[in-house]
């Protein structure tokens, strides 16, 4: 009993460092000492502060920020939380076809291969396991940020056997590729969650000698990849005709680069290692445009800044902070989430939504211990439906703002209005769990459509606050059955579900042809039947392609 309670606290301490880390770089992240002077009136940063930025772009609104205000890091670390059910499973469809999108909505600092990953999800064709997106700016393959691996803490948190990789890093990679397609996005998640499941397990943060042993495991990566049948049916034979490259040769290639990177760390660290954290930063090229934010160096930046501030917690995440023109708010995020599992202080300043992280991680650390928790309670998947337009995700149900899957919401203080006639506002917002948004949404908001409300919405009554009653309206014991996952012939049909069933034919033209037929059926049926196709041709042509090239 004393061990659960102590893995705990630990994990509690992970999620609220993580978020201090996150509040403190969230303050300093792409500016210089005169926007630094400008957000928070000093020119260093050592505890979290109210502060102002401007907010959506060129036409957004100059925000007063409350001290502890966290970004995008956070935001998309507790969507992940609610995605993993009471009963420890991921549910990925979940997360990225309601939680990524929507999150567009409330957005704070996004990175833009997060940000296109989330606006290319809103399409109907679009699956978790097929965001192959392609635009002007940014291409899924080419997304190596630290967008996944920043977010991927509560996975490590949930697992029950932090010694057995495949008890956390398969739901690890699920999430990652949602949005991530380069290889360094995806194993930047990997180490990262090794670093920690390390920590939480030994209570001490890993050195230099481990880091190589977390690198030598990314070798085991293409084969859990392998074992996954959604992976490696639908994603894998896509993404490597993409990337045109084989997984295996790919992750070898990030291996190698990351044990350059180790090697030159414990070469400067050899004497004095606390003076030489800018030089680290600066000699592994994380604040060159071409690797600014790079998934495994921000990871391995993250846990070396713990260990070398082992014994002082707090200086790690000032001098992450402080250090300006490298990716503050992520390293010191990841950081902290390392340095609250193996620390027994917590951490020293204010934190938004601090009680709504505590249950979470105390939630996720039950089912860490095969206790059945709450699980989120989200739309039903199979009639999920939502427009690209960022302002329209919060709307109202029965009169009362909501914002699409994720209930009603109770508006907090004044409104911000951008200049120009756009017939937007910003303002924040507080969930029935208790978190905060702060969300641009229509003057006139839109009437949210019944099949994007949550299961049990139109069974609320209570005023939406932060109360144990409030909370519990939105979660429920026992997600749908999986059978509802896989749903019958005689019931509607996502297209997730039917490509699924299709490749696992073995592209049987009979069950192609039925899908097919079904799909027309419906209302929406040729923009259905079309992203059906496409996928299928895809796989398909994926699929020849590899066996050609073996």
């Amino acid at each position: 009993m004393k061990t659960a309670l102590n893995n705990q606290d630990a994990v509690k301490r992970s999620a609220l460092w993580a978020a201090y880390g996150d509040a403190l770089g969230f303050i300093t992240e792409l500016t210089d000492e005169k926007g630094l002077k400008w957000r928070s009136g000093t020119a260093r940063i050592t505890t979290t502060v109210p502060w102002k930025r401007k907010i959506g772009g060129r036409f957004g609104v100059i925000v007063e920020l409350p001290a502890g205000c966290y970004s995008d890091d956070t935001q998309l670390r507790l969507a992940t939380c609610r995605a993993i059910r009471g009963d420890g499973k991921f549910d990925v469809e979940a997360f990225a076809k309601v939680e990524v999108p929507v999150w567009l909505s409330y957005a704070l600092g996004a990175g833009r291969g997060s940000k296109a990953a989330a606006v290319s999800l809103t399409r109907r064709d679009a699956a978790w396991t097929n965001n192959f997106f392609d635009n002007k700016t940014t291409r899924y393959i080419d997304c190596g940020g630290n967008g996944a691996a920043m977010r991927i803490q509560p996975h490590v948190w949930a697992a029950v056997d932090r010694t057995n990789i495949e008890t956390f890093l398969p739901d690890v990679i699920r999430n990652a590729i949602c949005t991530h397609g380069h290889s360094r996005g995806i194993l930047g998640a990997v180490f990262h969650a090794l670093c920690l499941a390390y920590t939480l397990q030994h209570k001490k943060i890993p050195g230099p000698n481990e880091w190589q042993d977390f690198v030598d495991c990314f070798r085991h990566v293409p084969e859990l990849i392998r074992k996954d049948s959604e992976l490696h049916d639908f994603w894998l034979p896509t993404w490597e005709q993409s990337s045109g490259r084989n997984i295996k040769t790919s992750f070898n290639d990030v291996a190698g680069e990351c044990l350059k990177d180790i090697d030159l760390i414990m070469e400067m660290t050899k004497n004095d290692p606390a003076s030489h954290y800018a030089d680290i930063v600066k000699g592994t090229r994380a604040m060159s445009p071409q690797y600014r934010g790079s998934g495994t160096k921000t990871a391995i930046l993250a846990v070396a800044l713990a260990w070398i501030y082992k014994h002082t917690p707090k200086e790690a995440i000032e001098v992450a902070a402080n250090l300006l023109g490298s990716d503050t708010d992520t390293i010191a995020t990841m950081s902290g989430a390392i340095i609250g599992a193996a620390d027994d202080e917590y951490p020293p300043g204010e934190i938004c939504d601090k009680i709504y992280i505590n249950e979470e991680a105390s939630r996720l650390c039950a089912i860490s211990h095969k206790q059945k928790t709450k699980s989120f309670t989200y739309p039903d998947l199979l009639k999920w439906n939502v427009s690209s337009v960022q302002s329209d995700f919060v709307g109202t149900e029965h009169g009362r703002l909501a914002v699409s899957g994720l209930g009603y919401v109770e508006p907090l203080g004044t409104s911000y209005e951008p200049k120009g006639k756009n017939g937007a506002i910003w303002q924040w917002l507080q969930l029935a769990t208790g978190q905060q948004i702060f969300a641009k949404r229509r003057l006139k908001p839109v009437v949210i459509p019944i099949t994007n409300r949550p299961l049990q919405v139109e069974k609320e009554h209570a005023i939406c606050q932060h109360s144990e009653g409030a909370q519990a309206s939105l979660f429920d014991i026992e997600r749908k059955k999986e059978a509802q996952r896989l749903a019958p012939q005689n019931q509607l049909l996502t297209i997730d579900q039917a490509t699924k069933q299709a490749i696992n034919s073995g592209f049987d033209p009979a069950v192609i042809g039925r899908m097919l037929l079904k799909f027309s059926e419906r209302n929406d049926g040729i923009e259905l039947a079309m992203g059906f196709s496409a996928i299928i041709a895809k796989a398909r042509r994926a699929r020849i392609d590899q066996k050609e090239r073996r």
